[in-house]
């Protein structure tokens, strides 16, 4: 459904290169949604320039920026209650726009919800984890635990309030981890709601931007990013001794990371037996 007066939601889909076609259909999803939706496609220097779509508009970066980057210039453009970032490789669930606005409005202290994802094959996505809504009952505990580990997506699944995403500096101008930089300013400014229902088919290509297992070396570079956004973020009341001792655990959890798959295939095994 197009914009109208009574529109209160705006989809960003970034989108560039071999992604056009993609775009369409992330786009397409967008247009059988049931709510007014603001749909910008935000063409991040393609060559040649994107179409217009049906139903949304074009905004058009004539230089190529970082992921963080051309989402954030979509986001200048949002006028509406609401934002949701859609990648171009992703489509929404029918009704998942309807789900999402009634969502966090039944949490007018959240800044964001995080609905559940799914498999192209229709089976659940590994993130949002069940571990991160049992977090969350606790607001602060979660903030400080999802700045150590990315624990919410912001992206696709995430319904968020404009006017906090902005307040909070939006993603970070870089194209790995700059979700992760928005969760955690967006954690430390009111509780994150979750709903585990699915609003989102994940449709993963080995192309895909951020695709492929990320390197320790660039781990640790999106958490020293974390910290520095956190340092000068006017919401967050936290001194040197703080921060210092965040670093060590989010260099604990990289130095950890790779043990996790292996504790889980000894869990199942067990399990079997």
């Amino acid at each position: 459904m197009s914009a109208s007066a009574d529109c209160r939601i705006t989809v960003i889909i970034p989108a560039w290169g071999e992604y056009v076609e993609l775009a369409a259909q992330a786009a397409a999803s967008v247009r059988t949604q049931n709510v007014p939706v603001r749909t910008i496609v935000v063409d991040n220097a393609s060559e040649p320039p994107l179409p217009a779509f049906g139903g949304c508009e074009v905004a058009r970066s004539e230089t190529r920026l970082s992921r963080g980057a051309i989402r954030n210039l979509g986001l200048s453009l949002a006028a509406t209650e609401y934002v949701l970032f859609l990648d171009a490789d992703d489509l929404l669930l029918p009704g998942a726009l309807a789900q999402l606005i009634d969502g966090l409005d039944r949490h007018p202290e959240s800044p964001a919800l995080v609905a559940g994802i799914l498999e192209p094959s229709g089976t659940r996505h590994r993130t949002p984890r069940r571990l991160a809504s049992v977090l969350a009952r606790w607001p602060r505990c979660f903030a400080w635990a999802n700045a150590v580990w990315s624990l919410m997506p912001t992206q696709g699944s995430a319904i968020m309030r404009t006017d906090v995403v902005r307040d909070a500096g939006g993603c970070a101008d870089a194209s790995r981890g700059e979700d992760w930089a928005l969760g955690a300013s967006l954690a430390f400014r009111g509780p994150i709601a979750f709903d585990h229902r699915p609003v989102l088919i994940y449709r993963w290509r080995p192309d895909s931007p951020g695709a492929g297992r990320t390197s320790r070396r660039d781990l640790l570079e999106n958490a020293r990013r974390i910290r520095d956004r956190l340092r000068g973020d006017p919401a967050i009341d936290a001194g040197s001794v703080v921060m210092a001792a965040l670093g060590a655990a989010q260099a604990l959890a990289v130095i950890a990371q790779p043990l996790v798959p292996a504790t889980r295939r000894l869990l199942r095994a067990s399990q079997r037996r």
